[in-house]
């Protein structure tokens, strides 16, 4: 199954890790550092112009998505339930 994640990326949702509040994931000290080392390696996805709502972990990249956790969550779960 896959999850779009806006501005045409779509990801599988086997390769979701965590999805967390972009607000909330960018004011902690540790994850500060985790993000400069994203951007160092370049890891780091920033999708879309949008303003950033979620933030999209996977075993390889970190994407910055304009769709809110709760949207994430919801189409997840919908592509997993979905026959």
């Amino acid at each position: 199954m896959f999850i779009n994640l806006g501005e045409d990326t779509i990801i599988r949702t086997d390769e979701v890790i965590a999805i967390f509040d972009y607000d909330l994931f960018r004011n902690d000290v540790n994850n500060q550092q985790f993000i400069e080392k994203s951007l160092t390696n370049k890891t780091l996805m920033d999708i879309g112009e949008q303003v950033t709502k979620a933030v999209v972990l996977t075993n390889d990249t970190i994407y910055y998505s304009p769709f809110s956790p709760a949207t994430l969550k919801k189409r997840s779960q919908n592509a997993i339930n979905s026959p």
